[in-house]
């Protein structure tokens, strides 16, 4: 098993009641439910950031699409005459 580090925080009453209900319903202790929401959060931003990288790598290489295109695209969402997504230049 990996070593683990410890970590201490401090939880509104509130807070604290909902975590020990939510850890209670798949018999887990709140220690498990913190870390699996940490897990999640960390792996959301690392895809983010990366998503991000890609955007602006896409950007400096020229592969944009015209703001007025994408613009005029949310616009149709939910017409008859939906525009399709458009494509880069």
């Amino acid at each position: 098993m990996a070593k683990t580090s410890a970590v201490s925080l401090r939880l509104e009453p509130e807070l604290d009641d909902k975590l020990a209900a939510g850890a209670a319903v798949p018999g887990r202790p709140k220690s498990w439910v913190i870390e699996q929401a940490i897990r999640e959060f960390v792996e959301l931003q690392a895809w983010q950031l990366a998503a991000i990288d890609e955007g602006i790598a896409d950007g400096d290489a020229g592969r944009l699409v015209p703001h007025e295109r994408v613009v005029a695209w949310v616009g149709s969402w939910g017409a008859a005459d939906e525009l399709p997504m458009p494509e880069c230049e």
